[in-house]
């Protein structure tokens, strides 16, 4: 069975997700996150986001292939597929402050990775957050400096484009899906 982690259970993780484990019932999805507050209202009846529809593909999936947890080194690798989707705010110091994206939970997500896959293994790694250009670069360098040099990590890029109210039905019927990596044989493999 396929296995997709997701570090960040938030606003555009917890749905997409969702809607990815609703979808594909052959794929177990396991949506991470360190904030135990937030998995444990994830498990919960009350959801810790509002999003129309969003309850009903939750309970559905959930307990099926679906699940919430906080345990990011385990399930990071033991998947073979990882999406972050971590927040990326505007910097507020240093070179770019308040114009620059600050990818400090990005770069921690990628040393978490880097951490907790173990080779021999071919894994994939998408961008799901709202990211500059290049992101995918810096971020392959992380994980080849820090991570088990018997990992292959293959960087995609799939910008989300979820409108708050409307993010399940963005999920079911995207009006547009970006997808993007290397154009070489791993790439195309990815």
């Amino acid at each position: 069975m396929v296995k997709i982690a997701c570090i960040g259970a938030g606003y555009v993780g917890g749905p997409t997700m969702a809607m990815i484990a609703l979808k594909c019932p052959e794929i177990q999805v396991v949506v991470l996150d360190i904030n135990e507050d937030r998995i444990a209202a994830w498990n919960s009846d009350k959801l810790p986001i509002y999003e129309p529809g969003l309850e009903d593909v939750v309970r559905e999936a959930r307990g099926r292939n679906l699940f919430f947890s906080t345990d990011v080194v385990k399930h990071v690798g033991e998947s073979d597929i990882i999406f972050v989707s971590v927040n990326t705010p505007t910097k507020t110091s240093g070179i770019g402050a308040g114009k620059a994206a600050d990818l400090s939970y990005w770069e921690s997500a990628a040393r978490v990775i880097a951490q907790c896959c173990h080779g021999p293994a071919f894994k994939i790694v998408v961008e799901k957050s709202t990211v500059p250009v290049k992101t995918a670069e810096a971020i392959a360098k992380v994980l080849r400096t820090n991570g088990d040099k018997e990992v292959h990590f293959e960087i995609l890029s799939n910008p989300e484009f979820l409108a708050e109210g409307t993010a399940v039905s963005d999920l079911q019927q995207p009006d547009r899906v970006l997808i993007g990596g290397k154009e070489d044989a791993d790439g195309q493999r990815a």
